[in-house]
């Protein structure tokens, strides 16, 4: 009589998996904080500075709205939204740790510290400070570290949901 193959369970909580978010997001977050630290004082030494050949100007804006000024002046509406969006993401990765690639661990880490480090700013002061100006782009916001890495976590985490990993 021929045996049926064993299906692979997996368990329905990769406390790996979890463990590898917090650490991600502990150094994601550690990583905004030490960049914010080192371009501030630089900007209080010198109110603009131009960097990377010229291509980058850092200078201090205070940005009391979200993604492209949006919500200006409302910085309740916008810790409540950041506040729900991190507590989603936390939420998906201990519901689907088991089914979770690198990526999207990875991805969620960088969303929930970007995310993170703005409201805690946004908290303590009722406004953001943006920093790095793109000289060729010059209608494009200015931004800081923690923009950086929630555009690029929102990039890896739709990259993530649509492989076929």
């Amino acid at each position: 009589m021929a045996r049926r193959p064993v299906k692979e369970t997996r368990p329905l909580v990769d406390f790996g998996v979890i463990i590898k978010y917090i650490a991600l997001y502990i150094v994601f977050a550690l990583v905004v904080f030490g960049v914010d630290s080192v371009v501030l004082n630089a900007i209080n030494m010198s109110p603009t500075k131009q960097v990377g050949n010229g291509h980058l100007t850092l200078f201090e804006v205070h940005n009391t709205g979200a993604a492209f000024n949006l919500f200006a002046g409302q910085p309740e509406t916008i810790i409540v939204a950041s506040f729900l969006a991190v507590a989603v993401l936390v939420f998906c990765v201990l519901v689907f740790s088991s089914r979770l690639t690198q990526t999207a661990v990875s991805a969620m880490a960088l969303l929930s510290a970007g995310i993170t480090m703005n409201m805690a700013a946004r908290i303590n002061d009722g406004y953001v400070i943006d920093y790095i100006s793109i000289n060729s782009m010059p209608n494009f916001p200015v931004f800081n570290t923690a923009d950086i890495m929630i555009v690029f976590g929102a990039i890896g985490l739709i990259m993530a949901l649509f492989s076929k990993n």
